[in-house]
């Protein structure tokens, strides 16, 4: 199963109802394909690529190459070892910060908060789940009575079982999501007059094609 695909979001959409069958939170997912880019793990690669390809090219017994040769194979070999880094998500990962990483996650997920309204519902329980698929990383953003009832201990120990879900698609994502209901249940619980204030469809942002859709 795809992520992305309208299968994996619709087993998405039923976590959240049951999460929020079981408790006062509502809850938002948005999934990103990729997170803000680290250009330097594509030139370190590139240049990686093209300066092995010159040493082979100047120190080569077996082979001989004309002048043009020398120039333009470095180059080419370099262009390839970058495209490399946008096709294997794995060496973006390992070649891009940490630190990096953590920043343009939580960057990316505290405006999307604020983008969809989660601040907004009327006992201040929205809680944002943010997951970056290529990056497989994951976080989560509560509004202010998610995080006193909850702890920033717990949502950090959920968004590392979200983020460690990622591999197995939409469906295994669903399911943590579904695994922390109990514990939201009990620290917020449903209220005999709560009402849906946020959508329960899962925000699919693309922003490579800039539009954000909705799947119902």
């Amino acid at each position: 199963m795809k992520f992305l695909s309208e299968a994996g979001q619709r087993e998405l959409r039923v976590a959240i109802e049951a999460v929020e069958a079981a408790s006062s939170v509502e809850l938002v997912v948005a999934a990103r394909q990729r997170l803000r880019r680290w250009p330097s793990a594509n030139v370190a690669i590139g240049v990686m690529c093209a300066l092995a390809m010159l040493a082979f090219e100047l120190y080569s017994e077996d082979y001989e190459f004309d002048y043009w040769a020398i120039m333009v194979f470095p180059l080419l070999a370099g262009m390839i070892g970058g495209l490399l880094v946008e096709l294997v998500p794995g060496v973006q990962r390992v070649l891009t910060p940490r630190r990096v990483r953590t920043q343009n996650l939580l960057e990316a997920a505290r405006a999307t908060f604020y983008e969809l309204g989660v601040h907004n519902t009327k006992g201040r329980t929205g809680l944002l789940v943010f997951v970056a698929i290529r990056d497989r990383s994951a976080t989560l953003v509560g509004d202010v009575t998610v995080v006193d009832k909850l702890g920033k201990a717990t949502l950090d120990r959920t968004a590392t079982a979200v983020a460690a879900a990622i591999p197995g698609g939409a469906e295994a994502v669903a399911r943590a999501l579904r695994d922390i209901a109990p514990a939201l249940g009990k620290a917020l619980p449903r209220t005999a007059d709560d009402v849906d204030e946020l959508s329960n469809l899962v925000h699919v942002i693309k922003p490579e094609r800039g539009p954000r859709r909705f799947v119902r």
